[in-house]
């Protein structure tokens, strides 16, 4: 299993792409506080600040934002998984 972290640069450069391709009004409403954590093999692993923003983005944005962060990361990115600030992906619990 292949881990790796975005440097500060690269979430910057993500967000401001992101902004750039979905507009400023979409990415106002729906993409303030999103945060990539890691990428895990070809999965992109994320966090909203809200459950209802994490379903939004999985539900309607992962293609965009799987190819936004390919071209910033270069990396494929097959998968996007966006949970609510907090929670663990490998558990979907809340962290010790």
């Amino acid at each position: 299993m292949t881990s790796f972290r975005p440097t500060q640069i690269q979430q910057l450069a993500i967000e401001a792409k992101l902004n750039y391709v979905l507009g400023a009004h979409v990415y106002d409403r729906i993409f303030l506080g999103f945060e990539v954590l890691e990428v895990v093999d070809e999965e992109l692993r994320g966090w909203s600040p809200t459950e209802h923003l994490a379903a939004v983005i999985d539900v309607h944005y992962s293609a965009k934002v799987a190819r936004v962060a390919e071209t910033i990361l270069n990396r494929p990115i097959r998968k996007v998984d966006v949970l609510v600030r907090g929670l663990r992906h490998n558990a979907l619990m809340q962290p010790l």
